[in-house]
């Protein structure tokens, strides 16, 4: 916009003058219960990084005390992380709102209790916004690399890396207990496209078909999956 300082004043007015010109849509405001449950949710995320790294040390050590107090810290973190999963999983049914959606949630293949759950902390716009706008919100949508006549790899990016995360799971569940997404995945594999591309891509499919369910209040049926 012509300005090459960079000062707080200067990123003031310029995000004024950003938010004058494109005039976005104003962030809803999460509700006291939706807070809670996202705390939560980022405290498993916490606790399960630590026991992943805790398994790995395992994995890097013959030393018997060694390998004894790791285990002993693994099977402590599995039971704090049950602990958060089985309060997450109340925090949604005490809930009306939320309970009906995580109930409906989890008609689709892939997505359990603590999919549902963390789908309803760190992504309240399902069901509210379009399939191409849910897509990028996720980080699950193609960005073009091209350049003139050059044609560049489609990649993911930016979004909400704890929802792509999560979907990326929930895709290889679906992948293999549904037929709809099984197929999916494996038309992709043999038209040659690599094993993350193609589950990533399910993730994708997986999402704007939960996103669709929301959107027009019915659960999940194989027959109108697009």
């Amino acid at each position: 916009m012509g300005v090459i300082g960079k000062t707080d004043r200067v990123d003031a007015r310029m995000l004024a003058e950003l938010g004058a010109r494109l005039r976005p849509a104003p962030t809803q405001p999460v509700t006291a219960a939706r807070r809670v449950l996202q705390a939560q949710a980022t405290r498993r995320r916490q606790l399960v990084e630590i026991r992943k790294q805790e398994a790995t040390r395992l994995q890097q050590t013959t030393d018997k005390q060694a390998r004894a107090d790791i285990t002993s810290l693994i099977a402590l973190l599995d039971r704090r992380i049950a602990k958060v999963e089985a309060l997450m999983a109340a925090l949604v049914d005490a809930d009306p709102e939320t309970q009906a959606i995580g109930r409906r949630l989890q008609t689709a293949p892939g997505v359990g209790p603590i999919v549902a759950a963390t789908l309803i902390a760190e992504m309240p716009e399902l069901g509210q916004l379009d399939r191409r706008r849910i897509a990028a919100l996720a980080g699950l949508a193609p960005i073009a690399r091209d350049s003139g006549k050059r044609v560049g790899p489609r990649n993911i990016g930016g979004g909400r890396p704890v929802v792509r995360t999560i979907l990326y799971l929930a895709a290889l569940q679906a992948s293999r207990r549904s037929a709809v997404f099984r197929t999916f995945r494996e038309r992709l594999a043999l038209a040659g496209k690599p094993t993350k591309a193609a589950l990533i891509a399910t993730a994708r499919k997986l999402l704007i078909t939960l996103n669709a369910m929301l959107a027009t209040g019915t659960d999940y049926d194989p027959a109108t999956v697009a």
